[in-house]
């Protein structure tokens, strides 16, 4: 009988680079499902010494604001975190080069995502106050600037957030409830148009909207490629509505059957 065996020393060498490659830093990020807050609560309000008072009316439901944890610009993935990662459905695994430039420091990062949901907010605000403008005039809404509403948001960054503060101050200042008690839960970049862009972590957003209890999700038009079924699963109990306009995304909470992916070819 012949037995074919490594050298000790070839296996010494072959089980060392073996563990350092687990302990290795990857050029990869992690993302994860983060938590769901609802703009209508504490989040979107009138401003402290605002040129006009804004009459908010209550809402009878919620607009959940979806998260997403991701890796630290100053951390690093393993290996083994890698190979953890990629075990688990709801976490995902994504190029670093995807989220963040190379030589950029964590304080850095911290201020761009920073700036973006300022900016984010502020579209939001002009984007809400156009449409009530239009469609509700009695309410007269042409008095009101943004910087009469305030939206205030703790350790929380990026732009994705601004549909999600759009519908929030739609829902706030008309007297009827859009929401009719649902809890709904959105992402989706927006301009000050009203036009909405698409974001990261799609999936990962599903599965905190899923846990949040929301009933329909609306999400950027231009995410339904990130949707499709052998990309991405959507729970049972969720609805899902394409839009790509804070007009659109209201048609589609005033209707029995919003347009979703599946309708765009996703």
């Amino acid at each position: 009988m012949i037995q074919n065996r490594l050298p000790k020393l070839v296996t010494l060498i072959l089980g060392l680079f073996f563990g350092l490659a687990l302990i290795a830093p990857l050029p990869f990020v992690v993302i994860t499902p983060g938590n769901a807050q609802d703009v209508l609560t504490k989040v979107i309000t009138p401003a402290k010494k605002p040129s006009v008072t804004p009459t908010f009316y209550p809402g009878d439901g919620k607009i959940y604001l979806l998260s997403i944890l991701i890796t630290n610009p100053s951390a690093y993935v393993t290996g083994f975190e890698l190979i953890y990662s990629w075990m688990r459905s709801d976490y995902a695994v994504m190029p670093r080069s995807l989220f963040y430039k190379d030589g950029r420091s964590a304080e850095a990062e911290k201020k761009i995502a920073k700036t973006e949901m300022v900016d984010s907010q502020l579209s939001a605000k002009v984007a809400a106050l156009d449409y009530v403008e239009r469609n509700y005039p009695q309410i007269g809404t042409s008095r009101i600037a943004p910087s009469d509403i305030d939206i205030s948001l703790a350790k929380t960054g990026g732009p994705s957030g601004g549909l999600a503060f759009a519908l929030g101050i739609v829902e706030l200042l008309t007297p009827e409830n859009i929401l009719k008690g649902r809890i709904v839960a959105t992402t989706g970049t927006i301009d000050e148009k009203g036009r909405v862009g698409s974001i990261g972590g799609i999936a990962e957003k599903i599965l905190a909207a899923k846990k949040a209890g929301a009933t329909i999700f609306i999400v950027p038009e231009k995410n339904c490629r990130d949707l499709a079924p052998n990309i991405a699963k959507i729970p049972d109990g969720i609805k899902i509505a394409a839009v790509s306009s804070l007009e659109e995304a209201i048609l589609a909470l005033n209707s029995k059957r919003p347009r979703g992916c599946a309708n765009l070819g996703a």
